[in-house]
């Protein structure tokens, strides 16, 4: 455990430093710009009837949880293993005596530092914007869909990891997971999307008998406490990292001529 501990250390700084300066992450700090983007069009441009409330819940549903958060950390957390081995420099770091859940966990945790970075900005970029709209939004208010779009980061980026572990193409198979599946069956009715994670990121922000919940009946509905749906999500990423540690552990990485 110790020298796991150690070597995911080392490669976390080698690795944050290789990312913060990627394209990937420069496309991400493009994404993160869209709300505030969005939120300052509507509070200049919008009716007087847009309250910073419903600019900061609408913008923040639509675009910053639903797209942004999914897309940002999924583009960045799909390549923690998968670019070494597309670069095909995988096999470096893995044919020497050191675990391979270090490399992987390291690799994992810059990433999510780089990605959790750019929500935190992002959500706090709407934030300011529809506070300078009266009535203002209070920071109580919006911590709870801020604190949903730092779990989401987590949660997308790692499953985004675990499948470009699993799979050679893994950024179109987590894009579609991303976005075919969890979109679309979190805005269906019924039961099936308490499997999603959007759901669940939902649950720790919106109270679905709010005036302005009632605007989006296609993302509503019954929710879960916030604090059940925090802890459901506490458990998936114990399992992705879990998974994740063994899988990377067990793989045979070959490269392609």
């Amino acid at each position: 455990p110790l020298e796991l501990v150690r070597v995911a250390w080392l490669v976390f700084w080698m690795h944050l430093a290789t990312i913060a300066g990627s394209r990937r992450t420069l496309a991400g700090i493009v994404l993160a710009a869209m709300p505030p983007l969005f939120g300052l069009l509507v509070t200049r441009f919008a009716s007087n009837d847009a309250t910073g409330e419903a600019v900061f819940f609408l913008i923040g549903v639509l675009l910053l949880v639903q797209f942004v958060v999914p897309m940002l950390s999924v583009s960045l957390g799909v390549g923690v293993i998968a670019d070494e081995a597309e670069a095909r420099t995988i096999t470096y770091p893995f044919t020497r005596p050191i675990p391979r859940p270090g490399v992987f966990l390291g690799r994992w945790l810059a990433t999510a530092v780089v990605i959790l970075s750019l929500l935190f900005a992002s959500a706090i970029g709407l934030y300011v914007i529809a506070r300078s709209t009266p009535p203002p939004l209070s920071f109580a208010e919006a911590r709870p869909h801020i604190v949903a779009t730092l779990v989401g980061g987590v949660v997308y980026s790692l499953g985004a990891a675990v499948i470009g572990v699993l799979f050679k193409r893994g950024l179109v198979v987590a894009l579609g997971y991303a976005f075919v599946t969890e979109i679309l069956v979190a805005n269906l009715p019924g039961s099936t999307r308490v499997l999603t994670v959007q759901y669940h990121l939902r649950s720790m922000f919106i109270d679905p008998d709010s005036e302005i919940a009632k605007e989006l009946p296609a993302v509503v509905g019954k929710f879960l406490a916030p604090g059940d749906a925090m802890t459901r999500m506490a458990i998936v990423v114990g399992i992705l990292v879990l998974f994740g540690s063994w899988r990377v552990s067990r793989k045979q990485f070959v490269l392609s001529s």
